[in-house]
């Protein structure tokens, strides 16, 4: 059974070069410009996305002049090549930040060439996935082996979920559960990631955290990423964690008070092959708590950033789409979207609501914008109504 599953496996790894060999101009041209962009911020890493993609393409070009060496050639070449040149595993932040960037390419060319190519997925993923894997391997086994099993974990934990409410709870529960912290927090970017909303927290008063919907522009070092965020083409978007040693330089007072803030870390929920950010994991080691920042663990939580925001979108898109005819298990709201939508039908103002839910009057507002979206309501009233009929709200 096992050689039988090793050669099933071999196989997706050669399914993986094919595709990339038939596509093989288009894809140089993504690399070529990826690399461009790389050297003009001059990233200090950007030799491992150098040394990567001349690796894969030498190995191309020789597999469409019809030398079809073994996939475990190219492992074992980029392996010894890298060990020869450097003398030490890349950092592991960097390599995934790069293999990212690699991989994101090859799925967007593969998007504008072939239809339905979201199920040619899996094979240039465990492509990715092996070229880690053999790059960290040799000298740091036991970090990578550790952080590779937290990841799983954490997979098959998230995975459960049936809707989006069980998903923030799982991916909560997770970061605190397998990760060395006590406390996350998880909210969502709203308004053209002007906001943050609070979804959910571990180990922190869910009804406290509800309540948080601040602007980006309040909290400068997640205001300053998100800003150069944006500034970069979608290939180029680099999500990795932010560590906060003092919360008092970077967030409201009356946030640091509330929750005793001290040191935090801030890790984005991403899709990067969407070029797409959902919002933010903050976590701590609890009240008044300082620690330093264990690099180490940056792989696994990035990892655990994009496995979390595949997950939300897949559930937020689902909510997006137009129905025809809702109905209401076709139309899923957030807790905070239905208190709102309850003032609403009692008649209440967009001022009196953000009084009574110690929200904003602009993130009401936005609330309920995208409320009207999901039930295809031309207005306030008309989405009261329409929530009233569907059983959303009595």
């Amino acid at each position: 059974m096992s050689k039988s599953l090793n050669h099933h496996l071999d196989h997706l790894l050669n399914d993986a070069i094919k595709l990339l060999s038939n596509y093989q101009n288009d894809l140089l041209n993504e690399w070529g410009n990826t690399l461009k962009s790389l050297k003009n911020t001059r990233k200090k890493s950007v030799e491992v996305f150098e040394f990567i993609s001349d690796s894969l393409v030498r190995f191309l070009y020789s597999f469409n002049q019809g030398n079809h060496k073994d996939i475990y050639h190219l492992l074992n070449e980029i392996n010894s090549a890298w060990y020869a040149r450097s003398s030490r595993s890349p950092e592991p932040e960097a390599l995934i930040f790069h293999l990212n960037l690699l991989e994101n390419s090859a799925h967007k060319v593969l998007k504008s060439k072939i239809k339905y190519s979201s199920k040619l997925h899996p094979s240039i993923h465990y492509l990715f996935s092996k070229i880690s894997e053999v790059m960290l391997f040799q000298t740091e086994t036991e970090i990578f082996s550790i952080w590779k099993d937290v990841v799983i974990l954490f997979n098959e934990w998230i995975i459960r979920s049936q809707n989006f409410q069980e998903s923030v709870e799982n991916i909560c529960y997770g970061f605190g559960y397998f990760l060395p912290f006590e406390r996350c927090a998880l909210f969502r970017f709203t308004n053209e990631e002007s906001v943050a909303v609070g979804l959910y927290g571990h180990h922190l008063s869910n009804k406290e955290v509800k309540r948080i919907a601040e602007k980006i522009t309040n909290i400068p070092v997640l205001n300053e990423s998100l800003v150069k965020l944006k500034s970069q083409g979608h290939e180029m978007k680099n999500f990795q964690p932010i560590y906060i040693p003092n919360a008092e330089k970077e967030f409201p007072e009356r946030y640091v008070e509330k929750f005793g803030l001290t040191s935090l870390i801030i890790v984005p929920v991403y899709v990067p092959e969407e070029g797409k950010i959902i919002g933010g994991v903050v976590l701590d080691k609890g009240p008044g708590k300082y620690f330093t920042v264990d690099t180490s663990l940056y792989p696994a939580l990035m990892k655990f950033g994009q496995s979390s925001g595949e997950l939300l979108l897949k559930f937020i898109e689902a909510e997006l789409k137009p129905q025809n005819h809702l109905e209401k298990h076709d139309v899923s709201l957030t807790p905070r979207e239905i208190e709102i939508l309850k003032l609403l039908a009692m008649g209440a103002s967009t001022q009196e609501a953000a009084s009574k839910l110690y929200l904003s009057e602009f993130t009401v507002r936005d609330y309920i914008s995208n409320i009207m979206k999901r039930l295809h309501a031309q207005n306030r009233t008309e989405a009261a109504v329409k929530a009233i009929r569907m059983g959303i709200i009595d």
